[in-house]
């Protein structure tokens, strides 16, 4: 009997506490998001020596401008996540940065402010730790293998204002001022202590709309995209025992 109550207790102390860190996740399941970062955008101005290819590849550092984030994320279960934020940025492209001659004589440049309201649905390759063990706070034993590594997607409605200046132009029409947006990317984040988090996210736009620069070429064949890199800081929220945030 004694054998018997003996392996129990033993078995108590080695499950409870992955029981306990199992649900820790759910004590704080709401989470205030505030970001500062970049933006570039891909359209018809500017970029490398080619055509407009409104994508990455036509990546030009000059054109990097600041973009702003505030959001509130919920988990839905341990590794999933739903994230809403309104995104604010100023985009910049000129010819003046390509060395494409076609591009180049044609002189224009474009500054656009975005307002960008939506949600994205987070994956966790990496699970979020907690505990001081896994803050900042301990970084002599900091691991790459604690630092919780997400990827994401999510639907954006998109108002833009474009400001334009242009030498020769070529443009088919005339910008609405609304699209879509399609959010994508990865994302990081590791503890500063039990309830903020800093966080890096590095995501791509996909859109609906050629006339995010003001402007769509008669050869243009493609939609604007634009790259957003967020350097952000989430405070962690207490879940009440009716689900709701203590704040």
């Amino acid at each position: 009997m004694m054998k018997r109550i003996s392996l129990y207790l033993l078995l108590v102390f080695i499950i409870m506490p992955s029981l306990v860190n199992a649900q820790r996740w759910m004590r704080y399941r709401y989470e205030v998001v505030g970001g500062i970062g970049t933006v570039n955008l891909f359209g018809d101005f500017g970029g490398g020596t080619g055509i407009g290819r409104h994508s990455t590849m036509d990546f030009d550092i000059q054109g990097t401008r600041p973009a702003l984030s505030f959001g509130v994320r919920y988990k839905l279960k341990e590794l999933i996540s739903l994230k809403g934020q309104v995104l604010f940025a100023y985009a910049n492209a000129s010819d003046t940065y390509t060395d494409n001659l076609p591009r180049a004589n044609r002189q224009g440049t474009t500054n656009t402010f975005f307002i960008e309201p939506g949600v994205q649905f987070e994956y966790s390759l990496i699970k979020e730790r907690f505990g001081t063990r896994y803050t900042f706070s301990n970084i002599r034993r900091f691991n790459l293998s604690h630092v919780n590594t997400y990827l994401f997607i999510g639907v954006s409605g998109l108002f833009y204002f474009p400001s334009l200046s242009i030498a020769r132009d070529n443009d088919q029409g005339s910008p609405k001022h609304i699209s879509m947006a399609f959010p994508m990317g990865i994302g990081f984040k590791y503890a500063i202590n039990r309830a903020y988090t800093f966080g890096i996210e590095l995501g791509n736009r996909i859109t609906t709309s050629d006339y995010l620069d003001g402007h769509s070429d008669k050869y243009s064949k493609a939609n604007d995209d634009y790259l957003i890199l967020m350097f952000s800081i989430s405070k962690r929220l207490r879940t009440s025992r009716r689900g709701l945030p203590r704040f």
